[in-house]
């Protein structure tokens, strides 16, 4: 049994019998969802840039200003379905109002061996979606300064090859890789 070390409403830290430390989000599971379009012959992905501030790269921190390539995320929250939590981020981050209809493939991943996260992850087709707002977030920092681009199936793929990006992005890219382009 784990040992409370800190707790408030978004996060507790835990230490193991052995020492082992390790922090828990409120609600444990998320949703990442990659949106995409069909355009003539290819394909085009709305990519989420969101901050990672307390990332160390070459032993500085990343900070507020420099966002960093995801797909639309969010935490579940209690009794609510991974499809739900997927339609509503993706409302509240893009402004596309999506459906069940619209998403073609879901899986889900654990985010690490060392973390009891599951991440939900959806794949959803908005070729034909119109957007219904701007979808302004939720009103933290986060994604007040987050910022969507749209990019080619090429950007993506040279995203995936040579920068830093959030892992959900390659599970979620796989996904489609396999349930889209495969077909």
């Amino acid at each position: 049994m784990a040992k409370t070390l800190y707790k408030n409403y978004h996060l507790s830290l835990y230490e193991t019998e052995r020492g082992f430390i390790f922090a828990q989000r409120r609600n444990i599971n998320s949703t990442a969802a990659l949106l995409y379009k069909k355009e003539k012959n290819d394909y085009k992905f709305l990519l989420r840039y969101q901050p990672l501030p307390e990332l160390k790269i070459n032993n500085k921190r990343s900070g507020w200003n420099q966002l960093f390539p995801c797909c639309v995320t969010g935490s579940l929250e209690p009794k609510e379905t991974p499809t739900i939590n997927c339609i509503k981020e993706v409302l509240e981050e893009t402004g596309y109002k999506i459906s069940k209809k619209d998403i073609k493939a879901s899986c889900v991943a654990v985010a690490s061996t060392q973390s009891n996260e599951c991440v939900y992850n959806f794949i959803v087709d908005i070729t034909k979606t119109k957007k219904t707002n701007k979808g302004n977030g939720d009103g933290s920092i986060f994604e007040e300064v987050s910022r969507n681009i749209w990019v080619s199936h090429k950007e993506l793929k040279n995203i995936l090859k040579t920068k830093l990006y959030l892992s959900s992005l390659a599970s979620a890219y796989l996904l489609f890789v396999d349930k889209i382009l495969t077909k």
